[in-house]
């Protein structure tokens, strides 16, 4: 009923309950879980409406644990946790790059950072995942002033983005691949695609400016995004695996360019295989085979038969006869050089 009177009453009460019960939480099999799993739930009203509640809440839970998990996290943070309620917390130009920097070398000496706790009885079989649900805890605390949000309808997912969009970054800016990894695993460790969207949000900003791509490669710009998007990739759970035929959808009118179709191919091929489901590879590679269509219809790609041979290996590879209708519906606007290559990517194994 509590969860229910957060969600939809008012939450007053709430603040000495916590406080005056917080020693039970002590008692959870699972308190780092159970916390970042009702953070998570209840995300919307705690972030926008309820932040002195949330505070509470998450220092209750944290500063009572034996392990001393606030120890771990950023200085700042821990000070806004321990601040009243006209407590507020100017997030630093700085915090972002720390953030990520702290996380990346606790991820790599975890028996160091939190070599007192006893593994043999903890929630998280490692060092490694208590950390990265610890960060996301944070994550999910970071308040933001109303004019930092970019334009949405959902103001939580605008919350989201923004937060999302200072770690890309940060993490761009320090031209570090260990902390593009780092970054990623955050990500992939949160649950829900809100601040995973910011890698597509700046992908689309990438694909946008036609000055990143060029006949002879990309910008440094465009290079980055695809190291950062690959660990992302490489990561990420199925939820955000959903959205990139939407994504690609999406951005289909900044796909003019050969250069950018290419480099969409180099984000995406790599994974391939590794992504399982097949209904999701399936509906990647649709999207992926309208784009050459349209290229190669207006007849602007100076090497059509590169999509040529993409097209015959995502047909043997991946998906047989499934296209063949659509092929056969493109193939008439296809000039008749490139129409000819690929009459044998439309006919049935029989054939």
């Amino acid at each position: 009923s509590s969860g229910i009177n957060a969600e939809y009453g008012d939450c007053n009460w709430l603040v000495p309950i916590v406080r005056t019960f917080s020693g039970l939480f002590a008692y959870h099999d699972a308190p780092i879980t159970y916390l970042h799993d009702t953070l998570l739930i209840y995300d919307g009203v705690l972030t926008l409406a309820r932040e002195m509640e949330k505070r509470v809440l998450v220092r209750c839970f944290l500063e009572i644990q034996p392990y001393k998990p606030l120890d771990v996290l950023s200085p700042q943070f821990v000070t806004y946790l321990m601040s009243d309620e006209n407590g507020r917390w100017e997030v630093s130009r700085n915090y972002y790059t720390d953030l990520l920097k702290r996380t990346n070398e606790g991820l790599k000496e975890g028996a160091d950072v939190l070599g007192h706790v006893n593994w043999r009885f903890n929630e998280f079989g490692n060092p490694a995942c208590m950390l990265l649900y610890l960060v996301s805890i944070e994550l999910m605390c970071v308040p933001l002033p109303s004019t930092a949000l970019p334009p949405t309808t959902d103001p939580l997912l605008a919350h989201r983005l923004a937060i999302g969009g200072k770690l890309v970054e940060a993490a761009l800016s320090s031209r570090n691949p260990q902390l593009y990894n780092t970054l990623a695993l955050l990500f992939s460790a949160i649950p829900g695609t809100h601040f995973s969207r910011a890698v597509f949000a700046k992908i689309a900003e990438i694909l946008a400016e036609p000055a990143n791509f060029y006949a002879e490669g990309w910008s440094s710009a465009a290079q980055s995004i695809l190291l950062l998007t690959h660990s992302f990739f490489q990561h990420c759970k199925n939820d955000a695996v959903d959205y990139i035929h939407e994504f690609i959808n999406e951005n289909a009118s900044h796909l003019q360019t050969e250069s950018q179709v290419v480099y969409i191919f180099k984000l995406v091929s790599p994974f391939l295989r590794q992504w399982r489901n097949a209904t999701q590879r399936k509906q990647i590679l649709y999207s992926l085979y309208q784009v050459m269509f349209s290229l190669l219809s207006e007849n602007s790609a100076s090497n059509p038969d590169l999509f040529v041979d993409f097209m015959y290996f995502i047909k043997y590879i991946y998906v047989g006869d499934e296209f063949k209708s659509m092929l056969e519906r493109h193939l008439p606007s296809l000039p008749t050089n490139v129409a000819s290559k690929l009459k044998f990517c439309g006919a049935d194994k029989s054939d």
